[in-house]
């Protein structure tokens, strides 16, 4: 009676096994949390690129585009159209547009 028992169970086992279905990937243990990969870290903040320059000579500033301006006494100066471009009080300008030019050193400014 055991050698029937044991084949019956034996036949049941094999089936199963042998399904002709490729096996599946490996699965990962719950408790890794999702499988999908990690965020990108997010790009560095550069700072401004500088590629305009104001310039001082005599009491004047050129402009990038050729035009000069005098100098006003408190810093800064005024565009021929009128609009006044202050010191921002770190050595600096606000153009009317709120972009910030620093000082080159020279007592002109670079502007992004």
């Amino acid at each position: 009676m055991r050698l029937p028992s044991v084949m019956l169970m034996s036949l049941a086992v094999s089936a199963c096994v042998s399904s002709g279905e490729p096996p599946a990937g490996p699965v990962p243990p719950a408790n890794l949390g999702a499988t999908q990969g990690a965020p990108a870290a997010p790009a560095p903040t550069s700072a401004p690129r500088y590629t305009r320059h104001v310039t001082y000579h005599d009491g004047r500033y050129t402009m990038p585009d050729g035009t000069t301006v005098a100098a006003e006494p408190g810093g800064g100066f005024t565009l021929s159209n009128g609009v006044v471009v202050p010191p921002d009080g770190t050595g600096g300008i606000i153009l009317p547009n709120g972009a910030r030019c620093v000082s080159d050193g020279n007592r002109g400014y670079l502007c992004p």
